[in-house]
């Protein structure tokens, strides 16, 4: 069923039951986004449009706290800092070469979706959850393999979670003279790398 609703001045099809949970989302999102809006320059929004994604804009736009100010903290105090680690994991994913789904990488290690999701949950895989699925980052696959390595890393970081170990990966240190682990991993130093992961650890990390 398709609805024409929204706050005064501002119409959207909303392609959702009057009363459901969609419905009551949207609206309530519209709200907020009005009165972002309508607050902040339109050189705000000019560079926000730029980023290449839906979320990307939005994340971008919700972060710059210093310029959008009452009219997102009024709202939700905790709202910028929650959209920069939105923008954050975007700039990940893009570092990271994209996500794939299971079945994609399964053909990409010639195994089925459900040997996929058995690694995944051993720790063998670096998986991110995109909403309600679990999604593969493509840097750790080489060769028709997953780079050697990526499970200890996965594993040393299970408690912090993947996003925190996709961060990890690809994050230069000076310790691998500027490379990030995930370079350094394949370029076959891994026991610098896992020393690495070791000393996280121990900083309560892991």
């Amino acid at each position: 069923m398709t609805r024409e609703s929204a706050s005064p001045g501002f119409m959207l099809n909303i392609h959702a039951e009057p009363d459901s949970v969609q419905a009551a989302f949207l609206r309530r999102a519209l709200a907020a986004l009005e009165r972002i809006a309508s607050s902040v320059p339109t050189k705000t929004l000019t560079e926000a449009l730029a980023a290449p994604t839906d979320v990307g804009s939005l994340a971008q736009l919700l972060s710059r706290s210093e310029v959008v100010g009452s009219a997102i903290t009024e709202l939700d105090p905790l709202a910028p800092a929650l959209a920069r680690g939105v923008e954050h994991r975007q700039t990940l994913l893009k570092l990271a070469g994209g996500i794939l789904s299971a079945d994609e990488a399964g053909r990409i290690l010639g195994i089925t979706r459900q040997a996929v999701d058995k690694r995944r949950r051993a720790g063998a895989l670096l998986a991110v959850r995109e909403g309600s699925d679990w999604r593969y980052p493509v840097c750790q696959f080489e060769d028709g393999e997953v780079v050697a390595g990526i499970p200890e890393v996965v594993r040393g970081f299970s408690s912090s979670g993947p996003w925190v170990a996709l961060d990890f990966l690809l994050a230069p240190d000076t310790v691998l003279a500027g490379r990030t682990p995930l370079e350094a991993l394949k370029a076959g130093d891994r026991e610098e790398v896992l020393r690495l992961v070791r000393g996280f650890q121990g900083d309560g990390f892991a």
